[in-house]
Formats: C-alpha cells, structure tokens, sequence
C-alpha cells in the first residue's frame, strides 16, 4: 500500500514577510484546486464568477511575492495569470500554480506544516465554536444567505479536493470574495491545524467502513504520517491508493480509517521533514 506522499518546508523569521507569502501560497493553492471548477478540459468557461475570482488570485498572489522582493517569482505569476486569462487546460494551470506556490514557499522558507501531530477531539471543540455557525455542526451547512455557499464538509465530492493544509490556509487568512474570516489572530497555529484535521473527518462518517479501514491499515506495510497528510486532498489519497490492489470499497473504508484517527505517537518520516519538494 505505497503512499508515497511527502512536503516540508522550513520557518519564515519575519512574521510580516511571513503572513504576505502565506497568503500568496494560500490564494495559489485555492487556483490548483478550484481552477477546474471555472473553466473546463477544452477552454470552456464553466463559471464566469469562478473564472474571475480565479484570475484575482494570481494577481493577487503576485502583489504579495512582488512586494516581498520576489520580482522572478511575480513575473511567472503574471504569465500565470495570462494562461489564465486564455482559459489554459485545468491540468496546466493546476500544476503551474502547485509548483510556483512551492518555489515561493521553499524561496522564503515558509512553514506550512503542523508542529505537532494534530488532536482531532480539540479541533471538534474548535470547529464547532469557529464554524458550525456557517458550515453545519455535522459539516452541512445550514442555507444560511452568504454571498458564497461554504463548503459543505459532509459530502466525499465537496471535499475531494480539499487537505488539511488548504483548509488551514483558509482558517489562516481567509478567503477573498466570500464569507470566510481570517482565523490568524483568534486562534494559534497548532489550533488551526487540529480544526482543519478535523473537518476532513466529517464527510467519513465512521461506523462500518471506518471499522474495515482499521482492519486494512494493520495489515499495511506502512501508512502516511500526519506532516504526509497535512498537504495531501481525498482524492490524491485515492490516486495514491490506486495501485494497491484494494477494491474501491476498501480504498474508500481505508482513507476513512486515516482522516478519522491520526495517533499522536505518529511520528513523521526523515522524508517528510525533508525541505525537499517531493512531486
């Protein structure tokens, strides 16, 4: 069951330098996942309003990295952005936003992994207090009116491409253009890290498939640690598992056991605490 999954950077020393780059990265993570959403496999616009959301990112990401001194790194998001503007395929803009966000993370040493393997029981305390309000207390949200529907965390497909590190991301800094708050300054970082675990539990409801996840993951030869997970999505959890030889079923039963118990004796790989960008 080879998941070969592996992302660590180091820590920025400036906290300004930090929280600009961190929002650069943050909005390119947002384009990796969701470009797809507004634009289709042969340049067809999906979403109009996604569309331009899309494009305000990467200008957005490009003020942020040209304003701390990343003049080569601003200049790819501009020609970024321009594929963009062209409705590129979703396969290449995905990718160019996935590595530039790498490079400008590895560029200014930015940490965007947990310090610590996260507490799913306080992050439920967390998500309830900071966004049952929006989101559901069982991760469907309640139809309140807000200019964006919020994820809903209940469901496999709405979550499919979400990790916990998008997810912190959001809670960190917000997301431009809806209803989602910046959680930077209420809440510390490891305290974030345990509420974005958390609500990537909430689409795996437990019971019997979570049971037959456990079974499978003892029989593993090796399974993915918490810094692993942190930047890996359900669906690149499925495509990992792809080549194990697991029934669909089982696959679906063994990332419920995963998202649903991280044992905090779990410790992280010398990979995983590589600052080498593995892909």
């Amino acid at each position: 069951m080879p998941l070969v999954l592996a992302l660590a950077l180091i820590a920025a020393p400036d906290p300004a330098l930090r929280d600009r780059i961190g929002r650069a990265v943050a909005l390119l993570a947002y384009v990796a996942g969701d470009y797809a959403v507004a634009v289709g496999p042969a340049g067809e616009v999906i979403s109009p309003d996604e569309l331009t959301e899309q494009i305000g990112f990467v200008r957005e990401a490009a003020q942020e990295v040209r304003a701390s001194g990343g003049v080569d790194l601003a200049a790819e998001l501009d020609a970024l952005r321009k594929r963009i503007e062209a409705r590129a395929p979703p396969p290449e803009v995905a990718g160019s936003a996935q590595r530039l966000g790498a490079r400008i993370a590895q560029r200014f040493q930015l940490a965007v992994l947990p310090p610590r393997a996260p507490d799913l029981r306080r992050g439920k305390a967390l998500y309830r207090q900071a966004c049952a309000a929006c989101h559901g207390a069982d991760g469907t949200p309640p139809g309140l009116e807000l200019p964006t529907k919020p994820p809903a965390f209940a469901s496999k497909e709405e979550v499919r491409r979400l990790s916990p590190q998008r997810i912190f991301a959001a809670t960190t800094y917000g997301v431009p253009g809806t209803a989602m708050p910046s959680y930077g300054d209420a809440l510390d970082e490891a305290s974030r890290w345990d509420l974005s675990f958390y609500a990537l539990t909430l689409a795996h409801t437990g019971g019997l498939e979570e049971a037959r996840g456990r079974e499978l993951l003892r029989k593993a030869p090796r399974t993915p640690d918490y810094l692993q997970l942190a930047v890996r999505s359900d669906d690149q959890l499925r495509t990992a598992l792809s080549m194990s030889g697991l029934s669909a079923a089982d696959r679906e039963a063994v990332i419920s056991a995963i998202r649903a118990s991280i044992p905090a004796s779990l410790q992280p790989s010398a990979a995983s605490r590589s600052p080498v960008v593995r892909r």
